[in-house]
């Protein structure tokens, strides 16, 4: 960490100055020479951006272009195509190609960075880095919530949360505390090995390029984490020196600093970021409901990055990065408490070919220690018991290469592997809490027993996709993954303190394996419209934290199930998207239907006791839709709203009760707006966030109501590099419920912070 603090230092001086604006003419073609007409081309610099339409033979024209930004070129069915300045020649006219997309690929999610609405009819969405700083928001989940589907396991963000309930829910599938989506920093696993949840600070907030998030199933690509989709977070790539520091202080003492600083000499490229953020929280406990033991419920986490990187000849980049999380957490009460550490190191490789094609690989490894504590609260939360101590040792070893050539200008095809070795074990040291344990009697408080639990799994995957652009303006994609994952090694052991009722067990090897197919069907009416028609299957095999890690919320405790099978998604959507005033406009809708067979919930199986179980079949179906307008005087709004109907269509036998219910922990409906401004002195934002009603648990008696929220931040330059800002989340101070049980907790108040910014870019 203090290497990576002293390099951000001895780099953050480091600046580029702009080149003089000039006009900027060029061509866009496809892959087999012919032009497109109607494509988007903008140029994007630090004060200005410069859009336009090509024209009926491909031409376009851009005046007044600055010599330090990007040009994307993009058009329905293509990857769009990103050009940095050092690659355009002043006053000489360009020629692009687009190649065609695939509609996801294992390295980089397709969604592209220049908007925040894809023209693309698939649900794709990304929120650039201007729509990131002025979000108002701290934490990466809580930026996320911009996009339509997107949840967490509980509603409490992961500022004061426990982190095994940031489990990701994309579009109504739900989630467990494990995740039902993939989310990813450059295309490499963030989620948690062992549990599935993700630590959203493991990446520095300034570092971040862009967010990019695709709905839906995407198995057939990413794997068994993608069940309901992928989030893929971009870091700021190292073309040229540059150092941003942002610093605020807000209530609920809560302190912030966040930098990161790169340069480039000759091939090589250096970078660091590093993140501190600690808050003192706030009570989750309404107030009426408050005993003795209830105290506010903060985070601290501090995080270090440094990467080297060498680009090899012209299309070619290697880069290694270390990376190292510590976080400590208060969760309400005196004696729940959890840490966490996590070092990682990353490897990747992108080389480009004229003949051979692309070629990317990627390899990562990760060790990480979860400490977790858990108590029993007395009558009326005056007193609490030690229930449980944990401690969850974890590792993991990956590696996922990619190929992609496009053959005859009209197939782009993609082929890949992935490999991934997990293990964990689980050791608990467990409390007497309770007199109708009667070897607890005269012992509450005491130490009861030990325990020790845990297991390997191993995954293997092959995947390849075809994009077919088998006529002018159709898209047929088609492509499939087969993963085989084994659970081996799978043990648990206790030994009784008091009382001598010990036991052991072996669990049996066991192997699965998931076909996932996706075909996809595009249409476009040149630069105005398109249509898409994809159906698709996906998978989730249970983690080894489902597998033989319990735990425990207050009384309620829920027990691991070592013969879980893994969840089976069958499903489809179609979809439209508009500009129907050039680039100024864009609007899209989605319905979509999607299947769970064996999906993983919490069943009651006793008093104060639940089990992990698959259970039945859970359907989710709804639409989506979204709209962007960029507008005179600098401004930009945009909406989306996702009616998302999931509920359980079948049940067991032994679970006849739960036909019919929601899906836990996934509202009804949802609906989100921004609009933001941005000129040369002041940029500023606010977002608007309602969530609809939605349950706890399987349990129709424990429903959460509605609520919205507004957040906002206005910032105003005072010096060429330097900005001060003032942000808010939950203007309307809505204290909306997190959890009903076992006890309700609700929001955060109304959280405001001021600070500054230093950019040099």
């Amino acid at each position: 960490m203090r290497t990576v603090l002293c390099f951000l230092i001895l780099t953050f001086a480091a600046s580029v100055a702009a080149q003089g604006t000039r006009n900027l003419q060029g061509t866009v073609l496809d892959s087999t020479g012919s032009p497109i007409s109607g494509a988007k081309v903008e140029f994007r610099s630090d004060s200005a951006t410069s859009a336009a339409e090509t024209d009926s033979v491909g031409h376009f024209s851009l005046t007044d272009v600055s010599g330090s930004g990007t040009l994307f070129v993009k058009y329905p069915g293509f990857a769009t195509a990103v050009l940095n300045a050092e690659a355009l020649q002043s006053g000489a006219p360009v020629t692009i190609t687009l190649s065609p997309a695939p509609s996801v690929e294992r390295i980089q999610v397709t969604a592209d960075s220049m908007d925040r609405i894809s023209p693309v009819p698939t649900s794709q969405y990304s929120i650039p880095k201007q729509q990131i700083q002025v979000s108002g928001s701290l934490s990466v989940d809580e930026i996320l919530r911009q996009t339509p589907g997107f949840t967490l396991f509980r509603r409490a963000g992961s500022l004061f949360a426990n982190p095994t309930t940031q489990g990701v829910s994309l579009r109504g599938v739900g989630a467990n505390g494990t995740s039902r989506a993939a989310v990813l920093v450059d295309g490499i696993p963030l989620n948690d090995p062992f549990g599935g949840w993700v630590y959203w600070n493991r990446v520095a907030r300034v570092n971040i390029a862009s967010i990019q998030v695709f709905n839906g199933g995407s198995s057939d690509v990413y794997g068994g984490g993608a069940l309901g989709g992928v989030i893929n977070i971009e870091t700021l790539p190292v073309r040229k020196s540059f150092a941003t520091l942002e610093t605020s202080y807000g209530n609920e003492d809560t302190k912030f600093v966040s930098l990161a600083a790169g340069t480039v000499i000759g091939k090589w490229g250096f970078a660091a970021s590093g993140q501190a953020l600690r808050t003192g929280g706030y009570i989750i406990i309404p107030e009426p409901n408050r005993g003795l033991i209830d105290i506010p419920a903060g985070s601290g986490d501090l995080m270090g990055t440094a990467e080297v990187s060498r680009t090899l000849g012209t299309d070619g980049r290697f880069f290694a990065r270390l990376n190292e999380l510590g976080e400590s957490r208060q969760n309400g009460t005196p004696l729940t408490p959890n840490d966490t550490s996590i070092p990682e190191i990353d490897l990747g490789l992108d080389w480009t070919h004229s003949t051979a094609g692309s070629f990317s690989l990627r390899a990562y490894a990760s060790k990480e220690v979860f400490h977790q504590g858990f108590s029993s609260p007395g009558a009326g939360r005056n007193s609490e018991t030690q229930a449980d101590i944990q401690r969850s040792p974890s590792g993991q070893v990956g590696f996922a290469g990619q190929w992609r050539r496009t053959f005859a200008g009209r197939h782009a095809v993609t082929a890949g592997f992935e490999t991934r070795g997990v293990h964990g074990d689980s050791f608990e040291r467990i409390f007497c809490t309770s007199v109708t344990v009667p070897v607890c009697v005269g012992h509450i408080g005491g130490l009861r027993m030990l325990t020790d639990a845990g297991g390997r799994q191993t995954t293997v995957a092959f995947f390849g996709q075809d994009a077919f652009r088998f006529a002018e303006n159709w898209m047929l994609t088609i492509g499939g993954r087969v993963d085989t994952w084994s659970n081996t090694a799978g043990y648990s052991y206790t030994v009784p303190i008091l009382g001598t009722a010990s036991s052991s067990a072996t669990f049996p090897d066991r192997r699965e394996t998931a076909f996932s197919p996706r075909v996809s069907l595009m249409r476009s009416f040149g630069g105005l419209a398109a249509l898409n028609f994809s159906a698709y299957r996906a998978f989730r095999a249970p983690n080894l934290n489902e597998l033989y890690r319990g735990f425990r919320v207050g009384a309620l405790a829920t027990n691991p199930n070592a013969a879980l099978v893994a969840e089976r998604l069958s499903g489809g959507e179609a979809g439209m998207s508009l500009t129907p005033w050039s680039e100024r406009v864009t609007l899209r809708g989605n319905f979509f239907w999607s299947e769970i067979s064996n999906p993983v919930t919490n069943v009651p199986i006793g008093v104060n006791l639940n089990q992990r179980q698959n259970v039945g079949i859970s359907r989710a179906r709804g639409l989506e839709f979204s709209s962007e307008a960029v507008l005179p005087d600098h401004m930009r709004i945009s909406a989306a709203y996702i009616l998302s109907y999931s509920t359980f269509v079948s049940a067991p036998a032994s679970q006849p009760q739960v036909l019919g219910l929601w899906v836990p922990q996934v509202p009804r409906n949802q609906f989100s707006f921004q609009w933001t401004y941005a000129d040369q002195n002041w940029t500023a934002g606010v977002q608007g966030r309602f969530i609809g009603k939605q349950y706890d648990d399987l349990s129709p008696n424990f429903p959460m109501g509605s609520f919205f929220t507004l957040d906002a931040e206005i910032s105003r330059r005072l010096f060429p590099h330097t900005e001060i800002f003032f942000g808010a989340q939950n203007l309307t101070n809505s204290r909306y419920a997190t959890a009903e049980t076992p006890n309700l907790t609700v929001g955060p108040p109304t959280l405001v912070r001021g600070g500054f910014r230093i950019n040099f870019f």
